[in-house]
């Protein structure tokens, strides 16, 4: 996709093709490149998780 130069969408696609041509230009691993994928969306999904958690009990104490 090609977004408009500069907006929010364009500055995120661009630092995420830098961050992929990292791994190539280092050589990296097809398995290292995976396992850190998968390392950022795991931790992403626990934080959220954990946030997701901490409303849960603020709403169930409020409804006591």
């Amino acid at each position: 996709m090609n977004y408009k130069p500069y907006s929010m969408e364009w500055w995120r696609k661009r630092y995420l093709a830098e961050a992929i041509q990292q791994y190539f230009d280092t050589d990296a691993q097809v398995d290292v490149i995976l396992q850190d994928i998968m390392d950022v969306l795991g931790q992403s999904a626990e934080e959220h998780k954990t946030r997701a958690e901490k409303f849960q009990e603020v709403i169930d104490r409020l409804k006591k």
